[in-house]
């Protein structure tokens, strides 16, 4: 095999595997959030905001 066609293939399986990798981020992209982290989410919010409460009522 002469070096012109190795580098030729090897050019066209990085252009495959590239084009694969932008397939699977872009159907992760689209996907919805779980419930179960949108609910853990939701418990941050409302311990933070529980926080910001109770550093405002202990300062004078």
């Amino acid at each position: 095999m002469a070096k012109a066609e190795v580098e030729g293939q090897s050019d066209q399986i990085k252009a495959q595997i590239e084009e694969n990798l932008k397939r699977v981020y872009q159907s992760a992209l689209v996907e919805e959030v779980p419930d179960r982290f949108k609910q853990l989410l939701d418990q941050l919010k409302v311990a933070e905001a529980q926080k910001k409460v109770a550093a405002k009522e202990g300062q004078p």
